[in-house]
């Protein structure tokens, strides 16, 4: 079914093992807000994550921006590079194990450097806007009737059931996506954790554009208790994380009417163009303060991923481009 893409993949890694830059996906528990409210609620006290990540030697974390992409291309393209992630990690704990047993602690049979497992060098960000689609995360698969499922397709939107965390929310064009696919081995950071520094990223960038923002008992960022302008959904298998958050910038927010979004009854949604009164907020005018609300978040720096690993582009390109063949 993959089989052309997941080759051009293995060819890549294997000609230039030392510079990929992959995604991820992640467990069924991921969503650790909730745990944190049944923590509070049984009186046990969650520890703070840190003001700031102390950064270990990580390499540039890339970033690509793909526009018009459909839900379903986005889940696909993650899961085939998680899956080549995660056999690579696989790959270099064997080389590792080879080499020890051979006495050469500093080489292995892949290449000629050490090839560490954690230091950040696959992490990846895809910066997306979708086609107009409703998604429903882990809980709810299942739980929608095909009348309702007939109807949310009726209004011009796909209607597609993820392996996110969450419950069902829209994306579509002026909404900022973004996929970060992480180590959180590599900074030592919690599901919790995690979370909250996508929640800081997300502040800091309103902030950029002068929107003051909140957290509240819920996931996400609210502009006040009633109205949200960010949700996260996330996924997290061995550490790392696929999936991730919707800004947003200048959606069409009449979607967002037809669904109890992230399943919220009261609330309501917003975006920076309608907060602002200014429609031509759009997602790549966000994108600049997002990459360095998001570097200074995660102390990271941020680079194109065409200066990066300009082949692994290519590949990802060649994919959204043409998919995978029937």
């Amino acid at each position: 079914m993959t089989f052309r893409f997941v080759v051009g993949i293995n060819e890549f890694y294997h000609r230039r093992r030392r510079d990929f830059v992959g995604i991820a996906t992640m467990r069924d528990d991921v969503m650790a807000a909730n745990t944190t409210a049944s923590a509070t609620a049984a009186g046990l006290q969650e520890p703070a994550c840190p003001t700031t990540i102390a950064r270990p030697l990580l390499s540039p974390l890339p970033y690509i921006y793909l526009r018009d992409l459909p839900y379903n291309r986005s889940t696909e393209l993650q899961k085939c590079l998680v899956e080549r992630r995660l056999q690579l990690r696989k790959e270099a704990k064997l080389a590792e194990a080879c080499s020890n047993s051979h006495n050469n602690n500093s080489r292995n049979s892949y290449t000629d450097t050490p090839f560490p497992v954690e230091d950040g060098r696959h992490d990846l960000i895809l910066l997306v806007e979708h086609t107009p689609t409703y998604t429903n995360g882990r809980r709810n698969r299942g739980a929608i009737s095909e009348q309702e499922v007939a109807r949310l397709e009726g209004l011009g939107a796909k209607y597609v059931e993820s392996l996110r965390g969450g419950e069902i929310t829209f994306h579509g064009p002026g909404q900022l996506v973004a996929y970060p696919m992480l180590d959180l081995k590599a900074t030592k950071l919690s599901t919790k954790c995690y979370i909250s520094y996508l929640e800081r990223a997300i502040m800091a960038t309103c902030a950029e554009w002068g929107v003051k923002t909140i957290k509240t008992e819920n996931t996400g960022v609210w502009i006040n208790d009633q109205k949200k302008i960010a949700a996260i959904g996330v996924q997290v298998q061995r550490y790392i994380t696929s999936h991730g958050l919707g800004l947003n910038c200048n959606t069409n927010l009449d979607f967002f009417k037809e669904i109890i979004a992230c399943g919220l009854v009261g609330k309501g949604t917003t975006s920076l163009s309608q907060e602002l009164k200014d429609p031509s907020i759009d997602v790549q005018k966000v994108i600049p303060a997002f990459l360095k609300s998001f570097g200074i978040s995660f102390n990271r720096t941020l680079k194109p991923l065409s200066e990066v690993n300009p082949e692994l582009e290519r590949v990802i390109l060649e994919f959204v481009q043409n998919g995978f063949p029937q």
